[in-house]
C-alpha cells in the first residue's frame, strides 16, 4: 500500500507574508520538517509491518504479543502497543505494565470510529486517552487475506516526545528554535515545556499577545508561511519582537505545524553618526588588543563578551560578533540571541561548516558569504587572534546582506 505519509516542506508562497523571495524555507526549519518526517515514516513503516503480520496471526495470543513488543520497541518514544477489535476493544496491550486496559472499550474515540469506517490508517488529535494520558493514537488496519477487516493495531505516544528527541538536537546552540502546532492551536512542543498542552487561541496565557494570536490563526489555515509577533523573551523577560516560519507536515492526513522562530533581525549602531570603522577594521584592532587576548586565554566569558559587545555598539550594522577557538567550536557571540553557542562547526549542521572549519584552520583574515539559520544571508569577515605563536581562535563579524 501506498505511504499515506506526507510531507509538504515549504519554500516559498502563501501565508501572512511569503518567504520573503527566498528559494527556499530556512535551514532550520528544512531540517526540521525533514527529520520528523523521518520519524512518522519509521511510524507508518512499523505499523504497517505489525499489521501484516497480525493479519496471518490474529490479534490474540503470545505470537500477536511478541508482535506488539517488538512495535513498541523500535517506536521508542511509544507509551504502549495494542490491538484493537472490530467491536473497539483493546484485545493485547504491550508493555506488560499496561495489560490491565486489555478488554477497555476504546469504541467511542473517532480514530477508532474512522479506521473501521475507512479501513484506512489514522493519526488522532491529542486527547485523553484511558491509560490517563494526553496523547496520540496512530491506527493502522489489519485486513485478513481474505480482505476483512480484523481490527487494527494502535501506537500510543505522546507527541512532546516525539519531537523532543527530534528537535532539541537540531536547534541545539543555535539562535532560533522550533515549537510545533496542532491546526486546532494545541502546542504539541515548545522548548519552553510549560507551554505543552496550551490553545494557543484559548489560554489565558497567550490572550496578551494578540499578535501571536492572529499569525497563529495564519499559521492554522495555512500550510507555509512566515511572519512576526511580540513574545516574552526567556532570556530577558521582556516583550521582544520574533519572526516565525512554518510548514507542515502530516502523517495519514492529520497536519501538524512545524514553526521556526528568529530573534528580530536589528543590526548594530543604527543611530551612530560620524565617522566610524569597518567591521574588519574593529576586528583587527581588537585582536591585537593584548587584554583581549588575555581574555581569551583565560576563556573569561564575561571579559570578551564585554570585549564584543564594544566592538559592536561602536560600529553600525554588525549583526553580532562571535568568536570560534582553534578546534573550530563556536564559543558564543555578542549579541548572544544572534550568536551560535558551543556549537560544533564538525558537527556539519549547515552547507557552509566546512568552509568555516577551513578558514579557522587557515589562521589568515578571511571572508565568506553564507545563509545564516536564521534564513538570512550574512557577510561574515574573519580576523584571526594570536598571542605571541598561540593560536586562540577566530572571531568574525556578520552582517546582513540584505534588508529582512
Amino acid at each position: 500500500m501506498k505511504t499515506l505519509l506526507s510531507i509538504i516542506l515549504c519554500c516559498l508562497l502563501t501565508a501572512a507574508t511569503v518567504f520573503a523571495g527566498q528559494d527556499k524555507a530556512p535551514l532550520v526549519l528544512e531540517a526540521a520538517g525533514q527529520q520528523v518526517t523521518q520519524k512518522l515514516e519509521q511510524l507508518d513503516d512499523t505499523l504497517k509491518k505489525a499489521a501484516a503480520e497480525l493479519a496471518r496471526t490474529g490479534l490474540t495470543g503470545e505470537v500477536a504479543r511478541k508482535i506488539l513488543a517488538d512495535t513498541c520497541t523500535t517506536i521508542g518514544y511509544a507509551i504502549d502497543c495494542s490491538t484493537v477489535d472490530p467491536s473497539g476493544r483493546m484485545r493485547t496491550v504491550e508493555p506488560a505494565r499496561y495489560r490491565t486496559f486489555e478488554g477497555k472499550d476504546i469504541s467511542a474515540q473517532p480514530q477508532v470510529i474512522k479506521v473501521k469506517k475507512t479501513k484506512k490508517p489514522v493519526l488522532s488529535a491529542v486527547f485523553r486517552s484511558v491509560e490517563g494520558y494526553d496523547a496520540v493514537d496512530a491506527e493502522y488496519p489489519v485486513i485478513s487475506p481474505s480482505g476483512e477487516f480484523v481490527g487494527s493495531v494502535s501506537v500510543l505516544f505522546k507527541p512532546e516526545k516525539l519531537l523532543q528527541e527530534t528537535l532539541a538536537p537540531l536547534t541545539a546552540g543555535l539562535p532560533v528554535s522550533v515549537w510545533v502546532m496542532e491546526q486546532g492551536g494545541r502546542i504539541l512542543y515548545d522548548p519552553d515545556r510549560t507551554q505543552i498542552g496550551l490553545n494557543l487561541f484559548s489560554s489565558s496565557r497567550y490572550r496578551p499577545y494578540t499578535s501571536l494570536i492572529r499569525l497563529g490563526r495564519e499559521i492554522s489555515g495555512t500550510q507555509k508561511g512566515s511572519g512576526s509577533y511580540r513574545f516574552t523573551d526567556a532570556a530577558s523577560g521582556k516583550s521582544v519582537n520574533k519572526r516565525a516560519f512554518w510548514n507542515t507536515v502530516a502523517l495519514y492526513d492529520t497536519p501538524w505545524r512545524l514553526v521556526s522562530v528568529h530573534p528580530s533581525m536589528t543590526p548594530s549602531g543604527s543611530n551612530l553618526t560620524g565617522k566610524v570603522e569597518t567591521p574588519a577594521q574593529g576586528l583587527m584592532k581588537l585582536a591585537s588588543t593584548p587584554g583581549f587576548q588575555s581574555a581569551l586565554v583565560s576563556d573569561s566569558r564575561k571579559r570578551i563578551v564585554a570585549e564584543l559587545r564594544k566592538l559592536y555598539e561602536s560600529i553600525p550594522g554588525i549583526y553580532s560578533i562571535q568568536w570560534v577557538d582553534p578546534q573550530s567550536l563556536n564559543r558564543f557571540g555578542y549579541p548572544a540571541e544572534h550568536s551560535l553557542e558551543q556549537y560544533d562547526f564538525h558537527a556539519d549542521r549547515a552547507p557552509s561548516d566546512r568552509e568555516m572549519i577551513r578558514i579557522v584552520e587557515g589562521r589568515k583574515p578571511a571572508v565568506l558569504d553564507a545563509q545564516l539559520f536564521e534564513d538570512q544571508d550574512g557577510g561574515f569577515s574573519f580576523q584571526p587572534v594570536f598571542r605571541g605563536k598561540d593560536y586562540l581562535g577566530m572571531i568574525y563579524t556578520i552582517v546582513l546582506k540584505k534588508e529582512p
